[in-house]
């Protein structure tokens, strides 16, 4: 049952396993409410157009439309102006993170996910989501 208090998360990765790795990573954590999915970046677009999510983790390389493409659309959404959107890829140079950071991702996971780097991160987003519902 999801309380007042948790977040929506949008996983967005053509991989089914990637995926459940996330989530069973997510479900790990405090105040994960509702975890979707979405195997395309088309995918993607519409689920944020039926709902509003908290956090959103974004594979680069996909079908269709990439994950920078993807997340430089979702920035265009005043409601996903802030969110945060972490990229994952296992593109791993310094140039595919900067590509990232200029399509406005929050930040950028290299794959396989570490689950120390992945816990860390998570921590920290969850810090700043309850910071800023804080009236």
């Amino acid at each position: 049952m999801e309380t007042t208090n948790s977040y929506c998360v949008l996983v967005v990765d053509d991989s089914v396993s990637i995926q459940k790795s996330l989530e069973l990573n997510l479900l790990t954590l405090p105040n994960i409410g509702q975890i979707d999915f979405a195997d395309s970046g088309e995918m993607a677009l519409e689920k944020i157009e039926a709902k509003q999510y908290d956090i959103i983790f974004l594979d680069v390389m996909m079908p269709g439309i990439d994950g920078y493409e993807t997340c430089t659309q979702m920035r265009k959404k005043p409601l996903y102006k802030k969110t945060p959107i972490v990229m994952i890829s296992a593109k791993c140079s310094p140039l595919d993170e900067v590509k990232g950071i200029v399509a406005g991702c929050t930040t950028y996971l290299t794959k396989p996910v570490q689950n120390e780097a992945f816990q860390k991160l998570s921590h920290r987003m969850m810090t700043w989501l309850a910071d800023k519902k804080i009236p």
